[in-house]
Order: C-alpha cells, then structure tokens, then sequence
C-alpha cells in the first residue's frame, strides 16, 4: 500500500489499524507500521509493542523435511547457552546420496567444527561444569528450575573468580546444593556428595564459599519440610508422616526449632508420631537418617512433649 493512500484514507489495510489524525506534540501526521503508531514529522512513538503473544512456530507433520522456523529456547545448563550449531550424523535419503569424498569432507569439517566450539579454556571449563550440573540433577531427579539456577549460579561464581584455584567439581556440587536451598527443595549435601564427583566435605566448602561471596537468597530449612524424608528413611506409614508434619508445625510455633538443627528436631516429630501410632521406630535409626546423634533426637523429644503438655 502506497504511502500517500495511508495519508489520505486515515487507514492501513496491511496492519488494520486506524490512524490517528494528527500527533498530539506537533500536529504532525500519524502513521502506523509494523504494529506501532508514530509521527512522521517529529518521531513520537504514540503507540508500541502490539504484539502477538502466542506461540511464532508452526507444527509440521515430517520435522525431517521441514522443521519449525525457530530453534531451541536459550539456556543456562549449555556453555554458549544453546546458541551454538553442530553437524549431526542425520540419515536422510540425501545423506544416502552422498560420495565417499563428500563423507570423509563432512567427517573433516565434523571434528574441526568440535575443535572450535570454544573460544577460550573458560568457556571449556563452564561446558564441563554445565555438563556436571546437568548429570547431579538428573542423578537427584530435580526439575528444570534448578538446574536452570544452579547454572546461573556457576555463571555468577565464575564473573566473581570463584573458580580459580578450587575445583570445578566442587564448585558445581556446591552450586547444585545452593540452587536446592534457594527454591525450597529438600537435599542434603550427603545427597549431592553421593552422586557428585568430591565428598561431603567439599560440597559444603563449594556451598559456603558460593553463599559468602554471592549473597545467595537460600531460605533456612524448617522441620516441616524435612518430615517427608525421614519419614520415607524409615518406611513408616502416611499416617506417621501426616501426624510428624502436625507435631513440626507445633514445634515451630512453640519456639523449639529456633537455634536448633532442623533435622534433630523433624526426627523428634517422626519419634513422637511413630509411638502414637504404633510404629516402633528406634533413636538411633531416626539419627542415621537425619545425620544427629540419638541424644539430639531424645532432647527434641522431651522439648517436643514439654511443649505439647503446655498446650493442653
């Protein structure tokens, strides 16, 4: 559509929007294009971002033939965040087709195209860090957000030399713990140790140094969110684990759990709820699952039923 029709018709059938008459700064003329209004005359943008917010690809039955125009969202857990481009080994009839020569300049072009994906031994130590934090999250079945933030993390931690002269195991087992204790989710740095590639000791050096240094927003832990796990460590009943999470939420409001190590405190609750309902749990299993000794569990117990005897 010609300009002067825009100008004379108040009007743009390519983008169905009308035109205002006039620019309410300089009495200019109007014009809408590519979804926004401005003025011709001293550029004010009246009107923007009228944008479409549905998905931009299409569907196709044959992704082999022809795929969505847009690629993979970008990502923290890749060193390049998923911008980058690879040479597959796709079996398509045109591949069928090629000459021996043609194959062997493909496997050429293959392994150089490898050998240049990073442009520094930087970027080199982030692909193996991202590629540790993809394996501990899988490992630990954690969601996508976590390990989408433990990246981001490491990323951080290498802005601020943190890596230099640590290793980049530790400081990935620390970022997965730390990315666990940021969104709520219940691991211990035993669990991470257990498929990490450094012991327990260096998962909390690597935590402690990220949350020194970054500030990290880790969340404390609270007994209530520790009972499910205590409760499936020593095979009692959902009833045992409903009641255990009523006698934490007690717990809390009487004050117990304050200055106090959560896991001593939620195996108290799992005690107490399992000898009302029956279930014969021991102290000491209760201290092997929650990482405390038999006598922090007995002191959690009487503080617990103290505070239950006050409440009646």
């Amino acid at each position: 559509m010609a300009l002067r029709d825009v100008y004379e018709t108040g009007f743009d059938e390519e983008t169905d929007y009308h035109l205002a008459a006039t620019c309410p700064e300089c009495d200019g003329t109007v014009l809408a294009d590519a979804g926004e209004r401005h003025c011709t005359d001293c550029g004010l943008v009246i009107t923007d971002q009228r944008l479409d917010r549905g998905p931009e690809w299409r569907s196709f039955d044959d992704d082999d033939t022809a795929p969505r125009r847009t690629g993979a969202p970008l990502t923290e857990t890749r060193h390049d965040r998923g911008l980058s481009t690879e040479i597959g080994y796709g079996l398509a009839d045109s591949d069928r087709s090629l000459s021996s020569e043609k194959k062997a300049q493909v496997r050429r072009l293959r392994r150089e195209h490898n050998r240049a994906r990073f442009g520094s031994k930087a970027e080199r130590n982030l692909a193996h860090a991202c590629g540790e934090i993809t394996r501990m999250t899988s490992a630990l079945d954690l969601p996508e957000s976590v390990r989408e933030r433990a990246a981001a993390i490491y990323r951080e931690a290498m802005q601020e030399n943190l890596i230099r002269g640590r290793a980049i195991e530790t400081i990935a087992a620390g970022c997965v713990y730390a990315a666990c204790r940021c969104d709520g989710i219940t691991r211990t740095t035993d669990e991470v140790a257990a498929v990490a590639q450094s012991d327990e000791s260096k998962v909390t050096l690597g935590y402690r140094v990220l949350n020194q240094e970054l500030g990290l927003d880790a969340a404390p832990r609270h007994p209530p969110a520790l009972v499910p796990r205590l409760v499936s460590a020593v095979d009692a009943s959902s009833a045992v684990g409903r009641r255990a999470r009523r006698l934490a939420d007690v717990a809390v409001e009487a004050g117990i759990a304050n200055g106090r190590d959560p896991n001593g405190v939620a195996a108290a609750c799992v005690y107490v709820a399992g000898k009302e309902m029956g279930k014969r749990i021991t102290q000491a299993e209760l201290g092997d699952a929650a990482d405390v000794t038999p006598v922090t569990v007995r002191e959690r117990r009487n503080e617990l039923q103290n505070a239950q005897s006050g409440c009646k």
